[in-house]
């Protein structure tokens, strides 16, 4: 089967987009040897100055996004439809690709691939609600083209599932629900000393994110001093930012930056999840958040709030806390301390959480779920219009 990937980001590159083009793509390649990745290389300007744009209005709480334009979409399709056209593939697999194949008329299927609809996304991000008028239109028609024109449209939450049959009236025949797998490298045997190492000496917290303010790090940082108050030996590791500038509190210790494609970070990435007795993220929103099912990989039980798409890759009580998005670092603390004098919770916690990851949060379960979606393909291939009922 000669299959074309047609991704905005760069699928040799782990580190682009959580490294979910780099994984997927991988994954692909184990079921057919006929990969070829086809991208709007001409409209590569436009994506830089969408990255400028985007950072520039967002200092003033709205944002401008011209790759969802439909002068973006068209030009962008034409330039992949004439390498579809060369190609002459048996299936197209877009991954974050809406506006990329919005307007391409492809003979093969398409199975589009995202974690979130234009809508939701609108409707959930502060800085995304304020974009204008004519962008918010012309990028739900984006959106509706490329759900209506795929054969199957692929989503790794609930939430953003939802979205696509309510808020573009999409058949549900036409959407599917996989999680997409943890991000990780080799992973250690899940044992009993294994867990006595994570819970039975220091409490040690990880918070991982970029945007120090949207991924909820003042609340986490609350948490831990409400902690360290109670007299309980913690630590907290925060990765991906430094609130402090190079000077952080005593007890705190902060990897501002970790590059996966970097084999030594990466085996450090791995550590921290490894060593961790938790992972806090009190996001303030999120689409999917790959990090919790690298947490379940390493049997990291996550405290967490319940919104977008983390009930999907975290299950309540079971592989960790999901608590109120209007939560506080009190009552995270609470949460924590809680947990950290249940021993055999925590265990059930770990224990649950890493079976997560082997039955539903792994690649090979991901590979498995969307080869079916290909052999579906081959025997009968689904309607591509959309219901309008």
């Amino acid at each position: 089967m000669k299959i074309a990937i047609v991704s905005r980001h760069d699928p040799t590159n782990v580190s682009a987009w959580s490294g979910t083009p780099f994984f997927i793509t991988r994954e692909i390649q184990k079921i057919s040897d006929d990969v070829t990745v086809v991208r709007a290389t001409k409209m590569a300007w436009i994506l830089a100055l969408t990255r400028v744009l985007r950072y520039v209005f967002k200092k003033f709480g709205s944002s401008l996004d011209l790759s969802v334009t439909n002068a973006y979409s068209r030009a962008a399709g034409r330039e992949i439809q004439k390498k579809l056209e060369h190609l002459e593939p048996d299936v197209v697999v877009g991954i974050a690709a809406s506006p990329e194949l919005a307007n391409v008329k492809s003979r093969a299927p398409i199975l589009h691939i995202s974690d979130a609809t234009f809508a939701v996304m609108t409707d959930y991000y502060p800085e995304m609600s304020q974009v204008p008028r004519w962008l918010w239109r012309e990028a739900n028609e984006i959106e509706h083209k490329v759900i209506e024109n795929s054969s199957y449209s692929i989503f790794p939450s609930q939430w953003a599932l939802d979205s696509a049959q309510k808020d573009y009236s999409t058949n549900l025949d036409k959407l599917k629900l996989i999680r997409l797998g943890a991000n990780v490298g080799a992973l250690p045997t899940v044992t009993k000393e294994y867990l006595a190492t994570k819970f039975n000496n220091r409490c040690n917290i990880l918070f991982m994110g970029k945007d120090w303010g949207r991924k909820g790090g003042d609340i986490v940082l609350s948490a831990f001093e409400h902690i360290l108050k109670t007299g309980v030996d913690a630590h907290l590791y925060i990765v991906g930012c430094d609130p402090f500038l190079g000077a952080p509190p005593k007890g705190v210790t902060v990897y501002a930056s970790i590059q996966k494609s970097d084999p030594r970070q990466f085996e450090l990435y791995n550590k921290l999840f490894s060593e961790a007795s938790l992972f806090v993220l009190p996001t303030q929103a999120e689409a999917y958040g790959l990090v919790f099912a690298e947490a379940a990989a390493f049997a990291t039980p996550v405290i967490a709030p319940a919104t977008g798409g983390i009930p999907s890759v975290v299950d309540d009580g079971k592989s960790g806390l999901l608590l109120p998005l209007s939560a506080d670092g009190k009552v995270y603390a609470e949460s924590i301390l809680t947990l950290w004098r249940d021993k055999e919770k925590l265990h059930e916690m770990a224990t649950y959480a890493h079976d997560k990851y082997v039955n539903e949060l792994n690649w090979d379960k991901w590979r498995d779920d969307f080869g079916v979606l290909l052999e579906n393909l081959q025997k009968t291939p689904p309607e591509k219009k959309a219901s309008t009922g």
